[in-house]
C-alpha cells in the first residue's frame, strides 16, 4: 500500500465519520424530548434584565 492509497483511505474514512457524527448530533438535538429545552432557550432574549 502506497502513501497515496493510505491518504485516500484516511480521507474517505474521515469524511464518513464526520458525516455520521454530524447526523447524530442533529438527530439528538432535534428529537422531541429536547423541545422544552429549546422553548426555554428561545425566550432568553425576551426576559427582563435583572
Amino acid at each position: 500500500m502506497t502513501i497515496e492509497q493510505i491518504h485516500s483511505l484516511l480521507l474517505t474514512t474521515w469524511i464518513v465519520w464526520f458525516f455520521l457524527l454530524f447526523t447524530g448530533i442533529v438527530v439528538w438535538a432535534l428529537r422531541p424530548a429536547r423541545r422544552e429545552t429549546f422553548e426555554r432557550a428561545r425566550l432568553i432574549p425576551l426576559r427582563e434584565a435583572e
